[in-house]
């Protein structure tokens, strides 16, 4: 009885739902129709309440992009913005304003 309640564990844990951009019914970029199957719902209702904060506000556009750059797209491992802050944190000019702002915050300051 113990084995079965470990096999059962198990396949939960390797059926876990992750937040993904679906290749699939997307529009765009896949953003929300991969919030809609994260969250269960139908991709049509994110995509009402992006074009309500978008008209009232324009907050829709940001959130949208945000998960375009944040959520990793199906069967990638990793998000845009990991690639690209893997690729700038390679980058010389990057190393070089990293240590400079390091310099900048590490140098006494004289009190006036």
């Amino acid at each position: 009885m113990d084995m079965n309640k470990n096999s059962a564990t198990a396949a939960a844990t390797t059926d876990e739902k992750k937040l993904r951009r679906t290749r699939d019914d997307r529009i765009l970029a896949g953003v929300c129709s991969g919030a809609a199957r994260f969250l269960g719902i139908d991709a049509n209702i994110i995509r009402v309440a992006l074009a309500v904060f978008t008209i009232f506000g324009g907050a829709g556009i940001a959130l949208y992009a945000i998960g375009w750059v944040l959520i990793p797209e199906e069967g990638a491992e990793k998000a845009i913005a990991e690639d690209m802050i893997k690729k700038a944190s390679d980058s010389p000019a990057f190393q070089d304003a990293v240590k400079k702002t390091r310099d900048a915050f590490n140098k006494p300051r004289a009190n006036a």
